[in-house]
């Protein structure tokens, strides 16, 4: 589910794919932007080498290029060949594998390579290697439109801390980009403590093919230290894949609808939880169970929120209460994706006054 992501982030990502600053990650994807360059070539003038048992290179007109673990995968596809089984192969007798591939390749299709070389000019790494369709939306870009978008709140969204203090939320690899934002300042205020929620947003990419563009939005109570998300509430995501049209869907599409959900009033929420706390259900506790059920809860779902609706908020009568009853239930689920499953669920019963 979407709201796990950041959490599964925050979870896997080795030392060396977690940035602090937003501007330490811009300096990343933008140098290896700057260090790139597209070749569009026929598989059949493509050749391979093997410089020891262990090493693959490949000829790229008068180049050679070191490929990626990644991009080696993307050229076995191509050719037809299981990446898997080549690289338990000694490098000769992948060479000689590959070499018969392009040997048998249709003489006409091509393949767009992505190629980077380092800054003294010493060494060049195989990134990608894709269709000639392929849309290709820049990492950099996706940093840069969130760099945009601090830049235009004043900096009021942010990446959260981690439980040790540190900032986190911000991962890049050779293959991806992933940014987690939060917004500290814009509160929707729902008249009480414990009626405040705030904005975020994460957004993913890959410029060589790994995965789609992606941006999830939505509203939240909190966010913990292992950027697991609470309470989250009106969550809507779009995904690009890297066709032809996702550079201008990218540009014309995605860009303004985020500047428009961080610009958009909290008026329209506040109204919807007002209206949220004044709504009465059926009058006797067994009814709202049957009332629940009958919108798609269990009955021990349905239980257990007006339970803890009148445990925290005093009482099971109002829309507003048995929604944040069922959220607070959800807390006590022992699997993430099951506590995340019954929160959206009752987020949706706002849409009964939304």
């Amino acid at each position: 589910m979407e709201l796990l992501t950041a959490h599964d982030q925050w979870k896997t990502r080795p030392t060396d794919q977690r940035f602090q600053t937003l501007a330490a990650l811009k300096a990343s994807v933008e140098g290896r932007r700057r260090r790139a360059r597209e070749v569009a070539i026929n598989l059949t003038d493509l050749r391979f080498t093997a410089p020891n048992e262990t090493a693959i290179t490949i000829g790229v007109r008068s180049q050679e290029a070191i490929p990626s673990n990644w991009a080696f995968g993307q050229l076995a596809s191509h050719l037809k060949a299981p990446a898997g089984y080549l690289r338990s192969l000694p490098a000769p007798l992948a060479r000689q594998c590959l070499q018969h591939g392009i040997g048998h390749a249709p003489a006409r299709e091509a393949t767009r390579l992505l190629l980077e070389t380092d800054d003294g000019g010493e060494e060049t790494t195989l990134r990608a290697a894709t269709s000639l369709t392929y849309g290709r939306i820049w990492d950099s870009e996706v940093v840069e439109m969130v760099e945009q978008i601090v830049q235009y709140t004043d900096g009021r969204f942010f990446n959260p801390k981690e439980w040790s203090g540190t900032p986190s939320g911000l991962y890049a690899s050779d293959r991806d980009v992933f940014l987690f934002l939060i917004d500290g300042g814009s509160l929707v205020d729902g008249g009480g403590e414990r009626d405040q929620l705030f904005r975020g947003f994460f957004t993913w990419n890959s410029e060589v093919g790994s995965a789609t563009f992606g941006l999830t939005t939505f509203l939240f109570r909190q966010v913990c230290g292992n950027h697991i998300i609470w309470g989250a509430e009106d969550v809507k995501t779009v995904k690009i894949r890297h066709t032809g049209q996702a550079p201008s869907r990218f540009a014309q599409e995605v860009r303004p609808a985020l500047l428009s959900y961080v610009n958009a009033s909290a008026k329209q929420t506040e109204e919807t939880i007002k209206q949220a706390k004044v709504l009465l259900l059926p009058d006797t506790r067994e009814e709202r169970i049957a009332w629940l059920t009958e919108r798609g809860f269990t009955k021990a779902e349905a239980q257990g929120g007006i339970a803890a609706a009148e445990r925290e908020e005093g009482d099971g009568r109002t829309l507003w209460q048995v929604v944040n009853g069922l959220t607070a239930y959800a807390r006590e689920y022992a699997y993430l994706d099951a506590r995340v499953d019954l929160e959206r669920r009752a987020g949706k019963l706002m849409h009964l006054v939304g």
